[in-house]
């Protein structure tokens, strides 16, 4: 006769309840800045000029002329 397992749950120790909390609050700090920054990069002049520079080049190398962004 065969004993069912029960699970055993082990817990962190009383100083380290909380760490994957605050790792996770501070993974998602950082993302939020980098999308900032991203955000604040993209609307710059220069930035868009360069994107539009490079879709228009993409374009024109398909075969699609007549289009300008």
């Amino acid at each position: 006769m065969s004993k069912a397992l029960i699970p055993v749950r082990r817990s962190r120790p009383r100083g380290e309840r909380g760490a994957a909390t605050a790792e996770y609050a501070v993974s998602i700090v950082a993302a939020c800045g980098l999308g900032g920054i991203l955000i604040a990069l993209l609307k710059s002049p220069a930035v868009q000029t360069a994107l539009k520079a490079i879709i228009n080049y993409a374009l024109k190398a398909a075969g699609v002329d007549g289009v300008q962004l």
